[in-house]
């Protein structure tokens, strides 16, 4: 059974979640909390197994550092609960320790299996809305799709990235080749697409 502390600002989004999540005899709601502060607190009283995170919440603690000390707390995990699936900040959220990245709008019975494959061990749940190879993307890959999305031509990307031409269009080619696209231009229009 896992032992679930959720964590959202809107009560509405919490006992939505609650309804759905309680069905059955996997998931047992120990907690809610609105605000970042409120989940800390609450985390380090009830040490949950895991905490269904809202990526924007009130209060004075920032998402990262939340994550990462609710991962601190008895080996607890987080699952990552979005309104919108945006790839560019997924890998972050991972490295800071979350194990699994959901959306609100995913069915209830994928948010029971996600909660469920991030109890048994899996790391990187993610939700289907979210392109499948974004976990494979390096920290330097994903400054690039940032630096080719800003305003400005494509080939002004590798002089803001402070790449030489050579070495800026190794990482464009690679990245094709990985998100299995067609050229440079598909690429750009991938990444604004994903919110880098």
């Amino acid at each position: 059974m896992t032992r679930l502390l959720i964590v959202d600002d809107h009560e509405e989004t919490r006992v939505q979640a609650r309804e759905n999540l309680a069905q059955g005899e996997l998931i047992t709601i120990v907690g809610e909390a609105a605000t970042s502060d409120e989940a800390w607190k609450l985390a380090k009283e009830l040490l949950p197994d895991m905490v269904l995170l809202d990526l924007h919440l009130p209060g004075l603690i920032q998402t990262v550092d939340l994550i990462k000390r609710l991962v601190s707390l008895r080996n607890g995990k987080v699952v990552i609960f979005a309104s919108q699936g945006k790839a560019s900040e997924v890998q972050g959220l991972l490295d800071a320790g979350a194990s699994g990245y959901v959306m609100k709008t995913d069915p209830p019975a994928l948010l029971r299996m996600a909660i469920v494959m991030v109890q048994k061990g899996n790391k990187n749940v993610l939700t289907p809305n979210l392109p499948r190879h974004i976990t494979h993307l390096s920290e330097d890959e994903r400054h690039i799709l940032s630096y080719i999305t800003m305003r400005g031509k494509l080939k002004k990307a590798a002089e803001r990235a402070g790449l030489t031409d050579e070495e800026f269009n190794h990482y464009i080619e690679t990245l094709v080749e990985k998100l299995e696209l067609e050229d440079a231009d598909k690429l750009v229009k991938w990444a604004i697409k994903h919110g880098f």
